[in-house]
């Protein structure tokens, strides 16, 4: 065991100086909302991506994404992610919805309810609503077998006071659930404000967490509290090698679109209040955070001090040996 210590002791640092940093892709299989927007000329294209970890086991458990118009819905290949993902972290070196089908319901006269559409995407049983009744929608959704956290009704008619009156409420079948994957679902809508709906998040959220949102447009793009993760306006010659090493995200973009990834990190459910409205930052200046590890022993690790310490130590042992010699 002792001629043991001293490769032990390397062996661990070296694997402390490669492994201790997060995954590249930490944002996308964590437990963290990762998001995407694409800015079109009259409406805007959000695409979620459904996580799996924290999903699945909530039998009936009803997530519900608040619109401000009617939304075209469909199904998001994951890989657009992982491709936004790893294009923005830092050591990189270069920088279609369907439409909404059959619906039934009440008429829209004084309160209104309105079932637009069901659907299966991915492994979601989905449904989409129109109403201006919160009370109606949460009985609907109570009657048919969804579970609704505390405080659902009163979030329903903050949203419908706005005059957010679409509903997309969707929940896990567990017959259709593949554990290897998550999805992403796109909803393109009219708006005249940019916007990502993150108030609704308090309902559920029971601890910090972090939101991770991109947003492809003709400029660089911001909102409040946020930190810049990586901003670039893609070239002709990023374009070419996007195509090569990201070809989903390549049928996503175009030349001289520019993406943005910001963050924001909520500590405490309290403190998600409002929603996130995304506006053009007062300049282009491209950018791409450098992470660099927070830990202390790796730094320590890196130091001459640590050499010298183990020399001691491989030392001293080494005179304990010859005396029980």
């Amino acid at each position: 065991m002792r001629k043991l210590l001293l490769p032990t002791i390397i062996v661990s640092l070296i694997w402390a100086d490669g492994g201790i940093i997060p995954p590249q892709n930490h944002e996308i299989y964590g437990e963290d909302q990762v998001a995407l927007i694409k800015i079109l000329p009259d409406s805007e294209e959000l695409s979620i991506l459904v996580k799996l970890g924290y999903t699945v086991y909530y039998n009936g458990a009803a997530w519900v994404v608040p619109l401000p118009s009617l939304p075209e819905v469909s199904e998001v290949d994951e890989s657009l992610f992982v491709n936004l993902s790893t294009l923005s972290a830092s050591y990189r070196n270069y920088g279609g919805c369907g439409g909404p089908g059959y619906y039934e319901g009440y008429g829209l006269g004084g309160d209104y309810f309105k079932v637009i559409e069901y659907n299966t995407i991915g492994f979601l049983q989905t449904v989409l609503i129109q109403t201006n009744d919160p009370d109606t929608l949460t009985n609907w959704l109570i009657n048919n077998g969804y579970q609704l956290p505390d405080g659902a009704t009163e979030m329903f008619g903050d949203y419908i006071n706005r005059q957010w009156q679409y509903f997309f409420i969707a929940r896990v079948d567990t017959s259709l659930y593949d554990y290897e994957n998550n999805i992403g679902i796109c909803f393109k809508f009219a708006t005249d404000t940019i916007v990502y709906p993150m108030k609704i998040s308090s309902l559920t959220s029971t601890d910090g967490i972090s939101l991770y949102l991109y947003v492809i447009g003709e400029h660089k793009m911001f909102f409040d509290d946020a930190e810049l993760l990586y901003a670039n306006r893609i070239s002709k010659e990023e374009l070419e090698a996007i195509e090569e090493d990201f070809p989903t995200l390549f049928n996503y973009i175009k030349e001289d679109d520019y993406i943005t990834k910001l963050r924001r990190t909520y500590e405490h459910p309290n403190q998600i209040s409002s929603d996130i409205t995304i506006y053009q930052s007062p300049d282009d200046i491209e950018y791409r955070k450098e992470e660099e590890p927070d830990y202390w022993y790796l730094g320590f690790a890196n130091s001459m001090l640590l050499p010298m310490i183990i020399l001691l130590l491989y030392t001293g042992f080494a005179r304990i040996k010859r005396k029980l010699n």
